[in-house]
């Protein structure tokens, strides 16, 4: 279908070209008490009998993002042994949090541990609050207590952690087993924000922890500057992995073998490009939340194997040779499905966007023009994409925020959106020639956009809609490493289209100033500033987490009103797996940002396995 679209699409861009030229230019039940400035706060976890689940096919609403779903629930008793295997389409980056973001380095999910993660028995398996889908979603109400058995916050300035006891590393160099500390999370927090190597440190002055105490084996005190606290605490709390003292000052993880954490599994194997082996921790500490009495991890080992082509890995789930697979592309998803009827899935939106941004910062550019970029968006044949580029799998509106269940109190309709947001969203070619006309560029002008080899498809369907109102974009096509470089620094000469999140806490940083990773259109508004700053920075963390997501939905339309960048249509991706995997429903983040730690969660039914194959 893409190909046919594609080439319609090209033959549109001769003719429109011709016709342009002819014109001019926590596991078991607990209760966690804080004290925030003076108010006591009680959270409580509450542990749900395990029951069977009705084998369901399910179409959720609007409020879901029209999440389709197929889980029979076959394997519904837990049971203990065999391998899950997951597919990848890229090796492990590295090893080290410190030194690169966690998403790159996701087998620290699994081999260390935070100070707090999301409640499991909250998700599908338990009330169904939430269905840990995205990253990023992260509230109060669905954590629960980690390597630290309770916090408390006596001061704007500072908040304490009380480490949980009976928490033992891996019995592997250098912690060799021994019982985690206060010492431990003091250090990891030093060298997480206050090394200034890490990349997570603050480059920001007035954002960095001020001090970090162990004032006694099971007790660590930070301090923060003045109304930061709420940012310090979530990053230290839900962010942070937990790493043996031992490392040292300059001490690195760069070896599979070296990344030792009190977690469920550690690194045994490690074949670069093509598998990683986890085995099962004998020493971990935690119990299926859902299923109280059984200690977790279910499975002996976890394999991940890395298949950079696309059609092998879909040879491999439908062999099953793989058991979970996620980020599977509309298209492939439906073969699947027809040629392997027993996969269970779930449908579910992309938490980033692909967007076209410009740079509104150089005057001899005419992106500084309102009344163009909303030429510019309008002009776009979404519906269009929607039908002929996705096959109907994908949705219009899901930026700045995601129309999907975790954010469905800040997600605004865009049929409730300001008329000028809902116009933009609507193709008007003519509209769009009327508006260049009155920013002084009635025959239109040259763009070029910096974008990868994967964009260019959907790229070459924007030039021709553009070619039609006679603004002619060139595609300069980088290898991938450039590419991330040019977007990440904002440092395109004119256009580059890049990703950007679209749910609870990333949905200001495309429009903040000094957000550099972010804010690609060098944008600066002087109101959105002062509101970040006045409400929403000072609660990020646990001082209102209801307030901070209502504050997010009222600026959520004058971001949309900007038009600072076009956010193209997002498409629909499909977690599938095996129907002998236990106890998933296509979880990936549970907790924080890219919290990719749901297998610990899974078990293998090999009757079942056995039988199906």
């Amino acid at each position: 279908m893409k190909k046919v679209f594609l080439l319609l699409t090209c033959t549109l861009i001769a003719l429109t070209m011709v016709l342009a030229a002819c014109q001019e230019k926590t596991p078991e039940a607990t209760t966690t008490a804080a004290t925030i400035t003076g108010i006591t706060t009680t959270a409580t976890t509450t542990v749900p009998t395990a029951t069977a689940t009705t084998p369901t096919t399910t179409v959720k609403g609007a409020d879901s993002g029209k999440t389709e779903e197929k889980i029979d629930e076959i394997a519904t008793i837990p049971k203990y042994g065999g391998t899950l295997t997951i597919g990848r389409n890229s090796d492990v980056v590295a090893f080290d949090p410190k030194f690169i973001l966690a998403a790159s380095t996701w087998t620290c999910h699994l081999t260390n541990e935070r100070l707090t993660t999301g409640d499991w028995a909250k998700g599908p398996l338990g009330t169904g609050e939430e269905d840990w889908l995205l990253t990023d979603t992260w509230s109060l109400s669905t954590t629960v207590n980690l390597l630290c058995s309770d916090w408390a916050i006596p001061d704007t300035e500072s908040f304490v952690i009380h480490v949980r006891q009976g928490i033992y590393w891996q019995n592997r160099a250098p912690a060799n087993g021994r019982q985690m500390d206060a010492y431990d999370v003091a250090y990891s927090i030093e060298r997480n924000y206050l090394h200034t190597d890490s990349i997570n440190y603050p480059k920001n002055a007035a954002d960095r922890l001020t001090s970090v105490t162990a004032t006694d084996q099971w007790t660590v005190v930070v301090k923060t500057p003045a109304n930061t606290l709420g940012g310090g605490f979530r990053a230290v709390m839900t962010n942070m992995f937990v790493f043996p003292k031992e490392l040292g000052d300059k001490g690195t993880v760069t070896k599979p073998m070296d990344q030792i954490g009190t977690g469920p599994f550690y690194i045994s194997d490690y074949v670069r490009d093509s598998s990683l082996t986890m085995r099962k921790n004998p020493l971990y500490w935690r119990d299926d939340p859902v299923h109280p009495g059984n200690r977790m991890p279910y499975t002996d080992y976890i394999r991940a194997l890395t298949i950079a082509d696309n059609s092998t890995m879909i040879s491999a789930v439908r062999t099953g040779k793989i058991d979970i697979l996620r980020g599977v592309a509309w298209d492939d998803g439906k073969n699947l499905l027809s040629s392997n009827p027993d996969l269970q899935y779930i449908r579910y939106l992309q938490y980033t966007s692909t967007n076209v941004f410009y740079r509104m910062d150089k005057t001899e550019l005419p992106y500084d023009d309102i009344k163009v970029r909303r030429a510019l968006m309008m002009a776009i044949d979404r519906q269009g994409i929607i039908n002929g580029y996705y096959g109907g799998n994908a949705e219009n509106f899901t930026h700045p925020i995601l129309p999907v269940k975790a954010l469905s109190d800040m997600f605004t309709p865009l049929d409730q959106m300001p008329a000028s947001v809902q116009e933009n969203y609507q193709y008007n070619p003519e509209k769009a020639k009327q508006l260049l006309a009155e920013a002084g560029y009635p025959n239109g002008f040259n763009a070029t956009i910096v974008c990868n080899q994967t964009q260019v498809d959907l790229l070459s369907v924007v030039a021709a809609d553009w070619a039609k109102i006679n603004v002619k974009l060139t595609l300069d096509i980088k290898e991938t490493g450039t590419w991330t470089s040019i977007q990440r620094s904002r440092s395109q000469a004119d256009m580059v289209c890049a990703p950007i999140t679209n749910v609870y806490y990333s949905v200001p940083l495309a429009y903040l100033y000094d957000q550099t990773q972010y804010n690609r259109s060098w944008g600066k508004d002087d109101y959105i500033e002062t509101y970040y700053k006045e409400n929403m920075a000072p609660l990020r963390g646990p001082y209102d987490d209801v307030k901070l997501r209502a504050a997010v939905k009222e600026l959520v339309p004058y971001l949309a009103e900007l038009v600072w960048l076009i956010p193209l249509p997002t498409p629909y991706y499909y977690a599938l797996w095996q129907p002998w995997v236990g106890g998933y429903h296509g979880e990936l983040s549970v907790g924080t940002t890219s919290n990719e730690n749901y297998p610990i969660y899974l078990w293998i039914d090999n009757d079942i396995k056995k039988m199906k194959q």
